[in-house]
């Protein structure tokens, strides 16, 4: 069968092949048996970001307040602010984690439960005295010999109480979606590989091959962007693949990609992609019942942020004023990539301090094919890039080019004016006519949309739509990130650009149309083998510690290539 006939195939719908079920549900079972191994061997608190969470839990579920100044692991991260809550901002200072609070929140929830019927305290820790045992010591009767002697160690073993409240946690938000998130994506290459090359590989890829597995061992926020992200994929593929219109299926949808944008704010684009899509080909259902389920996790998220701060702007706002450089801050004097990002300070400071910034360029070369990039670290998505571009082809060229031009061009507008406005008034104050260029560039992002829309407005190709999503969400990212002066950091001390991990599953679903392309090319399939081998070597070297540098930033580092503050 020819690669052009592999396209004209219909999607399978029965049951799964034999060796698929057997294949598919061993590689699962590992994955998910090494994810949870992992999560039970790691410490639960495993640096500045997750402590920064589990402190607002704590002081929740402890103390009933935002306030983490008595968490007992204030003093262990950095991702904190002080400040005053009140209308004008004087009175007695505070601590308060600086991460978005919808959830921690949640998770106190989760935790209260068993704290009442349980009645100890988070903090707390059993003390267990050490039983007595045979030891040798010198013998001072015999010089060079030693004697047994029986001792009772001073240190009694330490179990902290925290880690049987946290880690079902834990399980509860990573290991499960991490199980369902593998299910599911094996039920959607039943459709969309027509290969059982394509089929092998992809569950592989998606099982060890990316940051996800890493990941799921400690709290963070983007394993739960990139699940709920996949989740309400998943949903629409079948709602726009498949006709499946059920009204709940737009309700999950709308919730799943509303939660994403809770746990990444720049998921907010994906909400209105997705919004936009559905709208333009189901108006009623997607008015109906996607828009109001989006908004509930978003309002919860303004809820539980006006709950901590007496107002809806995320801490991240303060990034670079007296909130984040208060006295003993570590963002007054910081080290390696942080060093990249204190836009607080005016270039002659920075440079008597002998921190040097990274060029646009530059930066973008990092996050995209260097030290943390995107395709270095996990090359199976040069091969997915490559399915996007076969998913892309024949939906209408012309139009698609004018809209990724013009959608390209509202951004570049945007960013010019949200992140260099000393470009176009004197002293840097925002020019009076600012938001006329902003309306420009909103139109013209505006019309490349519904160009895209109306060149897709039957449906397209199988997963053309996700495809289209997928390079949209890229390009916005992309140029979200290197233009923020307040993200200059590869996001700190991390695996990969985590900042991106959401956008994980749209790239693993463009697998199997590059992997389908390449099936009786041997050489190719080679290629391909070395970027999986490439992509599990990146996940293995960052299990014992996703909170570390990854492997291409130390070997440059080592080999004087590199070099940050120490």
């Amino acid at each position: 069968m020819s690669n052009a006939d592999l396209d004209l195939v219909v999607e399978p719908r029965g049951p799964r092949p034999e060796p698929r079920r057997i294949a598919g549900s061993i590689l699962i079972v590992a994955a998910v048996g090494l994810a949870l191994g992992i999560l039970l061997r790691q410490p639960t608190m495993m640096g500045a970001n997750d402590i920064s969470r589990w402190c607002t839990v704590w002081s929740l579920v402890e103390r009933g307040t935002y306030v983490i100044d008595d968490c007992p692991w204030q003093s262990e991260t950095q991702d904190k602010i002080q400040k005053a809550i009140g209308a004008d901002g004087q009175g007695e200072k505070h601590y308060y984690s600086s991460k978005p609070a919808l959830l921690s929140t949640v998770i106190a929830a989760m935790v209260y439960p068993a704290r009442v019927i349980a009645g100890v305290p988070l903090e707390k820790v059993v003390l267990q005295e050490r039983e007595p045992r045979w030891g040798q010591v010198p013998d001072e009767t015999k010089p060079g010999k030693v004697k047994g002697v029986l001792t009772t160690p001073d240190q009694p073993v330490k179990w902290p109480v925290y880690i049987f409240y946290f880690k079902p946690v834990l399980i509860a938000l990573n290991i499960l979606p991490f199980w369902g998130f593998l299910v599911l994506f094996g039920r959607l290459l039943d459709r969309y590989a027509k290969t059982d090359w394509a089929w092998f590989f992809s569950l592989t890829a998606a099982a060890f091959g990316t940051y996800l597995l890493p990941f799921t061992q400690t709290l963070n926020n983007h394993t739960l962007a990139a699940f709920s992200a996949f989740f309400a994929l998943y949903q629409f593929l079948r709602i726009w693949d498949e006709h499946e219109v059920s009204a709940w299926r737009f309700a999950t949808v709308g919730f799943l990609a509303g939660f994403a944008a809770t746990n990444e704010l720049p998921a907010a684009a994906f909400v209105a992609l997705l919004g936009g899509l559905l709208v333009f080909r189901f108006p009623a259902k997607t008015l109906a019942w996607f828009l109001p389920f989006a908004a509930i996790p978003i309002l919860a998220l303004m809820t539980s942020q006006y709950a901590a701060f007496g107002k809806f702007a995320l801490a991240y706002e303060e990034f670079g004023t007296e909130a984040y450089l208060f006295e003993g801050s570590l963002w007054k004097t910081p080290l390696e990539l942080d060093a990249l990002n204190v836009p607080w300070l005016d270039p002659e400071e920075a440079a008597r301090r002998g921190i040097v910034g990274e060029s646009y360029g530059l930066y973008l070369f990092h996050m995209t094919f260097g030290h943390h990039g995107f395709w270095s670290l996990t090359p199976i998505f040069l091969f997915a890039a490559a399915g996007l571009v076969r998913l892309l082809r024949g939906s209408g060229k012309g139009a698609a080019a004018l809209a990724v031009g013009l959608v390209v061009a509202g951004l570049g507008v945007w960013g010019v004016d949200l992140f260099r406005p000393d470009l176009l008034s004197s002293g840097g104050a925002l020019h009076p006519y600012l938001w006329v260029g902003w309306v420009i560039a909103g139109l013209t992002a505006l019309l490349g949309l519904v160009i895209w829309l109306n060149s897709i407005r039957d449906g397209g190709k199988p997963m053309a739509a996700v495809a289209w999503m997928t390079l949209a969400l890229t390009l916005i990212l992309f140029a979200f990130y290197t233009w923020n002066p307040k993200a200059r950091n590869y996001g700190g001390a991390t695996q990969g650009l985590r900042w991106l991990f959401w956008l994980i599953p749209f790239w693993l679903l463009m697998l199997p149309s590059a992997l389908d392309a390449i099936a009786d090319r041997p050489w190719l399939r080679k290629l391909a083998m070395l970027a999986l081998f490439v992509s599990v070597l990146s996940v293995g070297y960052s299990t014992r510690g996703p909170w570390s540098n990854p492997w291409i930033q130390d070997m440059i580092e080592h080999m004087g290539l590199y070099s940050l503050r120490r």
